[in-house]
């Protein structure tokens, strides 16, 4: 029997800073996946280079080194944006190798095959969590999310996740932010605790503006201002991507706020897509090969 993993991806982080000497990040895994597949008959395919990377480390971790696993791979995550496409490729295809052996691995077995390879999202967790996402160690699992809408803009071009990570000045800089994250994590924290999106919106938006003497985005004031005009809750950034994402309530018309921000924005900034906060994090279950193609 064949075996799918699905994985999520996000809308950037809630908040992604330093604190107590480590950089970490807050989770904001969304409704978009990668779906890996495993223990079906026949040859796989050619994987993209991190997801074949996933399969190598996780054969090598389980001692079946020598072995060929064969995966197919499906992503509706936009790559190259700070979506997390890399993480959701790598821990589904980590995954799948894993299951095709009898094995399951758990979300910190994933996390230091993730960080083995580069610096990791942790969508992969349930939940909400605060990840040290360069040692790969949990922080915090901050609980669950309340519902949101968020619409998803992209502000151009593309970042190198491995490039932006190894800049010189990054730790410098995100030590220079530590008042103002500690300020949004501490708003977080009761935003989840009292299911508020109000607060949780907030914290976002603050870590939103910190990253801007880190990787600076022209439309953030302007897309803040305009969606929370239409009842938006804050914005969330991509710390080390180009997408801008606006929170809003789950009986907000999010088409009508959209269509107020393609003419606001018009020019400026480009409509990515609409998803939902998902709290489910990694799901793998049994399958046949004809439902994998109709996901």
């Amino acid at each position: 029997m064949a075996y799918v993993v699905s994985s999520p991806g996000s809308c950037g982080e809630f908040i992604q800073g330093y604190k107590d000497g480590s950089s970490f990040m807050v989770t904001c895994p969304v409704d978009r996946f990668s779906y890996a597949l495993s223990g079906f008959d026949g040859a796989g395919e050619k994987l993209p280079a991190k997801a074949e990377m996933a399969v190598r480390h996780t054969l090598s971790y389980l001692g079946e080194g020598g072995r060929a696993v064969p995966l197919r791979l499906k992503s509706y995550i936009q790559k190259g944006k700070g979506m997390a496409s890399s993480t959701a490729d790598i821990s589904a295809a980590a995954q799948a190798a894993a299951l095709s052996l009898g094995r399951k691995l758990s979300e910190r077995e994933i996390a230091d095959i993730a960080l083995s390879i580069e610096p990791s999202d942790a969508t992969f967790f349930p939940g909400i969590v605060e990840f040290d996402y360069r040692e790969g160690r949990l922080i915090h699992e901050m609980g669950l999310c309340p519902s949101m809408q968020i619409l998803v803009y992209d502000c151009g071009g593309e970042v190198d996740t491995m490039q932006f990570n190894s800049r010189g000045d990054l730790v410098d800089l995100q030590r220079s932010n530590e008042k103002e994250i500690s300020r949004a994590l501490a708003l977080f924290r009761r935003g989840i605790a009292e299911k508020s999106l109000d607060l949780i919106g907030e914290a976002a938006s603050i870590s939103s503006f910190a990253n801007q003497k880190i990787l600076f985005k022209k439309p953030l004031s302007d897309f803040y201002r305009h969606g929370l005009a239409r009842g938006g809750k804050g914005v969330i950034c991509a710390h080390s991507g180009t997408v801008l994402g606006l929170i809003l309530p789950m009986d907000r018309d999010a088409w009508a706020v959209r269509s107020f921000l393609d003419e606001k924005m018009k020019g400026r900034i480009s409509f990515l897509d609409l998803v939902h906060i998902t709290n489910q994090g990694m799901q793998c279950r049994k399958c046949d090969v004809n439902d994998f193609e109709k996901l």
